[in-house]
């Protein structure tokens, strides 16, 4: 049992994955972040072209874009998180078609309509993608909370889970408010972060507020972690990692746009390599260096695309999946692939809703199971 003493902060045997993989989540992101923040401050000139190698690592090498397909393999491994459920493999099936289905429908508004689809795209995978993103660190809090809680550390308060429950929400409407109805500037003409033709529906000042909320916000979450006990110093460096990615997005979109997917996709790569380890009872056994080849080859398509598209871009692109939007030429087989790898996106967005819905017994338990936390 480790004693809990308020204000104090311990690190043995709590980290989530290890220290290095725990640390080089947090900090490749808000490096690269940083790094497109010194060339514009440094040479204003390159900055643009910065911005795009940066977004473009960010979907695309640090797994924004590509880590998607590894939901499936997980699933082609490890039935039983398939199967956890009752009904829920029909589920994935179903929802695996109806985002085939939307993905042909951005195929033909491509082609009908350029500003329809431009708009389309944007709006939904934004929205989808945050909300996706957001539920993804509200369970590595949680799982944070339960590697404290097996190492003898004060369990969160009441305090603390309200706040963990208002995390995706509020932030979600804090973020998506900023970067589509909140000029980019102050400047007269600014327009939005992402300008699909909403023009300038708030004005600049209200930046202030949303800063003031997401302030209030941390501030409180904070004081109620430190104040609990000893609290999980790996916890609590995540927690600052996620306020860190929030108030970028909020600050400097350009800035937190590269780091927040970027910490995304490295998560899920983490994730899913934990979760495809052999666990006692398993008759699939796969070595670590099988599953990291298995996870590369799984996303080679999808890594593909986006360098087809990165060599296409000839223009700045914003937002979530950002490196497959913007492409100067519009072949159809591109255009194709291109609606297919989105398809798959939204495919695990939905498959990850279903397979994670811990207040689910069964679920909770095969989850907690391959993520060794459970027996």
């Amino acid at each position: 049992m480790v004693s809990a003493t308020p204000g104090t902060l311990a690190f043995r045997g709590l980290w989530l994955f290890s220290r290095r993989v725990d640390v080089l989540i947090l900090l490749l992101p808000l490096a690269l972040a940083l790094g497109v923040a010194a060339s514009s401050a440094l040479s204003p000139t390159s900055a643009d072209g910065a911005q795009r190698l940066a977004w473009w690592t960010a979907q695309n090498l640090l797994g924004n874009a590509t880590h998607v397909v590894l939901t499936f393999l997980l699933f082609a491994v490890h039935r039983d998180v398939l199967t956890a459920a009752p009904g829920q493999p029909r589920q994935v099936l179903a929802g695996a078609l109806a985002m085939l289905a939307v993905g042909t429908g951005l195929f033909f508004t491509f082609y009908l309509e350029r500003t329809a689809h431009t708009f389309g795209v944007a709006v939904l995978f934004n929205i989808f993608g945050l909300h996706h993103t957001l539920s993804q660190h509200r369970g590595l809090w949680s799982l944070h909370g339960l590697r404290a809680g097996k190492a003898g550390l004060p369990g969160a308060s009441a305090r603390e889970r309200r706040l963990q429950q208002a995390y995706v929400p509020l932030m979600l409407s804090l973020l998506l408010a900023r970067i589509f109805f909140v000029p980019e500037s102050a400047a007269p003409d600014a327009p939005a972060f992402l300008d699909v033709g909403q023009g300038r529906v708030l004005p600049h000042g209200a930046l202030a507020v949303l800063l003031a909320v997401w302030l209030g916000y941390f501030v409180a979450l904070f004081r109620s972690v430190l104040r609990a006990g000893t609290a999980s110093g790996p916890k609590v460096l995540y927690l600052v990692a996620l306020a860190t990615a929030t108030g970028l997005v909020l600050v400097a979109p350009t800035w937190g746009y590269i780091m927040l997917p970027a910490m995304h996709g490295l998560e899920y790569y983490a994730l899913t390599a934990r979760m495809l380890e052999p666990r006692e009872g398993d008759t699939r056994r796969l070595s670590r260096p099988l599953i990291g080849a298995l996870m590369v080859a799984s996303m080679l398509p999808l890594f593909a695309l986006g360098v087809v598209h990165g060599l296409l871009t000839h223009e700045a692109v914003r937002g979530a999946l950002g490196s497959n939007l913007g492409t100067t030429q519009a072949h159809p087989v591109l255009r194709a692939l291109t609606s297919l790898g989105f398809a798959v996106v939204l495919a695990h967005y939905f498959a990850d809703a279903l397979i994670y819905r811990f207040r689910i017994p069964s679920i909770r338990a095969v989850m907690l199971r391959r993520l060794g936390f459970g027996g």
